[in-house]
């Protein structure tokens, strides 16, 4: 979490591999990220605030085109959540509403079951159905592998009463915070007014 600029994106990018350019380290398992390219791409799934794609390809034509370059694509898993989210496998990228153009990025970055999920603003332009849908299939996989890490940035602090277990805020490219998500509750408040307070606090830098 962290307001505009404070670097949540950016974190992402390089977690996933796709900033080339950066100063420390990224480490998986001891690992530089940027020695591990381009094979990384089969262990990091990205759901980027904006779905990628070309919008003259069908959904199902983006699948498809998708599969080639992920070697643990699961074509069942990916039918079922096209199923539960209701996406529309004939429509063009370009034409999908917004919601709908989230649904299928996350279908894109959790078809081939990726040991690390990183998701940028997951249910932005989702309906409260919906986003409670996608929250509920992002549990489910971590139900179904404990080992999974899912690090996702949002500005919707439901969102983090669902489905964190830690809270991590930037602010200015560093990190503020780090805590387990019941320390930052507070007693008898909600965790949404907690998340408030703990943004608009001006705490030194832990690390």
């Amino acid at each position: 979490m962290g307001p505009n600029g404070a670097g949540k994106t950016t974190l992402l990018r390089a977690l996933a591999g796709r900033l080339p350019e950066y100063e420390g380290e990224v480490l998986f398992s001891g690992l530089e990220a940027r020695a591990l390219l381009p094979g990384l791409r089969n262990y990091v799934g990205v759901m980027p605030e904006s779905l990628l794609g070309y919008n003259w390809m069908t959904v199902r034509q983006h699948f498809d085109f998708l599969a080639q370059f992920f070697d643990g694509w699961d074509r069942e898993y990916e039918a079922s959540l096209t199923s539960r989210f209701e996406i529309p496998e004939a429509g063009l990228l370009g034409q999908l509403s917004n919601g709908t153009r989230a649904k299928v990025a996350f279908v894109s970055a959790e078809a081939f079951r990726p040991p690390v999920l990183l998701l940028d603003e997951p249910t932005a332009g989702l309906d409260p159905v919906m986003r409670r849908h996608l929250i509920e299939a992002v549990v489910e996989t971590l139900d179904a592998d404990p080992r999974r890490l899912v690090l996702f940035s949002t500005h919707i602090l439901e969102d983090v009463e669902w489905l964190a277990e830690r809270v991590l805020v930037l602010h200015d490219g560093r990190l503020r915070t780090d805590r387990a998500v019941d320390e930052v509750r507070t007693d008898g408040g909600s965790l949404p007014t907690a998340l408030y307070a703990l943004l608009e606090a001006d705490e030194p830098a832990t690390r």
